[in-house]
């Protein structure tokens, strides 16, 4: 019938319709293709151990960047290593919360000047971006190693708050030149080699955190002298309390900056005496321990508001030639002296200092050193408020300004 056929009929031009709209439908899969349309992006997700995951470094492992691993209490003994991911470690309470030294750790690096092995128990590595808190962090750690509580290098961020370091040392037994361990560490000196690679940077802030019964150092923040990139270690210290004390015989600092750059603010720290065999009063011919050192280290770096005490040298500038500005600390009861500039001109003003042999030490036996000392309130020292020590033909020159 020709009505019914009509009524079937297609109407006139819908062919080349139909090819036009797929054509333009293939040029959209096309550009799509071309431009890389994201598929709806993942959703982070929070993994709680044990709930989840019967340990932390599972956690970790099983974890994507942007994920948040919860700890609930518990001890956990092993080693956690964070490599190359943007995760927030959070334990529900720092004091139910332990990751405890295995007998044994894995080393990542060697000192090369004795082929020292170097570890940690948690390490946040090649570049990942980690905030942690909320744990407990304990020892005690092996005889022999080089060990950190927490350590962040190869261009690593690591935020660490609201968490305790402790027993970062080795047992009394331990030979004193086998006996090495440090709180928490940012970066490397070019003498450790990790992965081939002669020292590390590293990058964050250490805030409200407690580091007690250590080896070595409290705090160290480190890197090469000459980093990739030209940056630095920048690390920002702030809010802690650094108690140290030994038992098996050492050079102690709480605070220790080498060839890095670093904002040491409003920290307490004590109790960083030596006791090894040639301890002493004399910067030039002893040794000592300190609350803040900084050696060789590049300008740029702040130490204000510090509270230190019953330290041999409160804060001790080495070898860092207008590295730093040491302003506004409160330094009390520090044996030898409160603040020392060696080799390496220097400024320290408005800082208050009670007690000890010697307020201000500026010492030369090898570059001539001149210190410029504004406006300090120095009391009750047992020998100077003010001393310039030098030998070897080098000269201290000691610049005392009232503002």
């Amino acid at each position: 019938m020709k009505g019914a056929w009509r009524s079937t009929a297609r109407p006139r031009g819908g062919h080349r319709r139909r090819r036009s709209v797929l054509a333009c439908l293939s040029v959209l899969v096309a550009l799509g293709a071309m431009v890389g349309i994201a598929p709806a992006a993942r959703a982070a997700a929070t993994l709680v151990v044990p709930r989840d995951y019967p340990t932390i470094q599972a956690a970790v492992n099983a974890a994507a960047s942007g994920d948040t691993v919860v700890v609930r209490g518990g001890t956990y003994t092993e080693q956690v290593v964070v490599s190359g991911k943007n995760l927030r470690l959070r334990g529900v309470d720092e004091d139910s919360v332990i990751i405890k030294s295995p007998t044994a750790l894995t080393p990542y690096a060697v000192n090369a000047h004795n082929n020292q092995p170097v570890t940690s128990i948690v390490r946040i590595a090649h570049g990942a971006r980690v905030r942690m808190s909320g744990f407990t962090v304990t020892g005690p750690v092996p005889c022999g190693p080089l060990v950190s509580g927490v350590v962040a290098l190869q261009a690593a961020t690591l935020d660490l708050t609201d968490s305790r370091i402790t027993d970062m040392r080795p047992a009394p037994s331990c030979p004193a030149d086998q006996a090495d361990g440090r709180g928490v560490a940012f970066g490397l000196p070019p003498f450790i080699r990790a992965d081939g690679v002669a020292g590390s940077t590293a990058f964050g802030s250490v805030s409200d955190v407690r580091v007690v019964r250590y080896q070595s150092d409290g705090i160290n923040v480190n890197g090469p002298p000459s980093p990739p990139q030209g940056k630095p270690t920048r690390v920002t210290v702030t809010d802690n309390v650094v108690v140290g004390g030994t038992q098996i015989p050492g050079q102690q600092f709480g605070v220790s900056v080498g060839s890095a750059v670093a904002t040491v603010t409003d920290n307490t720290i004590s109790r960083s005496v030596c006791t090894i065999p040639g301890c002493g009063p004399d910067p030039i011919n002893d040794i000592q321990s300190g609350g803040i050192l900084a050696a060789f280290t590049p300008p740029g770096s702040t130490f204000s508001g510090n509270h230190v005490s019953h330290t041999d040298i409160g804060i001790y500038q080495f070898a860092g030639p207008n590295c730093c500005r040491v302003t506004r600390n409160e330094l009390r009861n520090n044996r030898f002296f409160g603040i020392v500039i060696q080799d390496g001109d220097g400024l320290a003003g408005h800082n208050e200092i009670t007690g000890g042999r010697v307020g201000i030490g500026v010492v030369a036996d090898a570059v001539d050193t001149k210190a410029i000392l504004r406006d300090n309130r120095i009391t009750r020292t047992t020998m100077a408020p003010v001393r310039e020590l030098q030998c070897c033909g080098f000269k201290a020159t000691a610049v005392v300004e009232r503002d």
